[in-house]
């Protein structure tokens, strides 16, 4: 049975995606509704605030075996860093369910830059360049906020779901 995985971070690349995944299908990009980008070292989404001004997290659907999944559980960390959760992926007018990988600690940390150039040319490999631009604020928004909350002294990191991190 194959299910729809929705990747907005490092499983964005196509070429990592074959090799941890190679009978993975990409389903094409969009967004994940009602989720915005948020780094605690590693991308994560959260939930958008209403009137906030920030965009849905730009995503890559892709259509995955039990075999990919399995990997993907191991490269995620699944269950003690991630857990999975129910999204809808939104593709122009269509609309699709499918999962994602949400973290199990709050917190936000800044991300290396090879991590994110990783994560934008990922994204951008797979959207029209007419989108670069939101894709590059939703990722920089998302950096700028883990950097005012490391300066600010941010709460500490705690596990909110799944099992304890080893």
């Amino acid at each position: 049975m194959k299910k729809i995985y929705i990747a907005y971070g490092a499983n964005t690349n196509r070429r990592a995606m074959a090799r941890r995944c190679p009978n993975a299908k990409p389903m094409g990009s969009g967004f994940i509704v009602g989720q915005r980008f948020k780094f605690n070292n590693v991308a994560d989404i959260v939930p958008t605030q209403v009137g906030s001004g920030v965009s849905d997290a730009p995503a890559v659907a892709w259509e995955i075996t039990p075999d990919c999944e399995k990997a993907l559980d191991r490269f995620e960390g699944f269950p003690s860093l991630y857990r999975k959760i129910d999204v809808t992926f939104q593709a122009d007018c269509e609309y699709l369910n499918g999962f994602a990988y949400k973290m199990n600690y709050t917190g936000f940390h800044t991300p290396s830059p090879i991590y994110v150039d990783g994560i934008r040319t990922g994204l951008k490999n797979f959207f029209n360049a007419s989108y670069w631009h939101m894709i590059d604020n939703s990722i920089d928004s998302a950096i700028i906020e883990s950097f005012r909350m490391e300066e600010t002294g941010s709460p500490l990191t705690k596990r909110v779901g799944g099992k304890q991190w080893r």
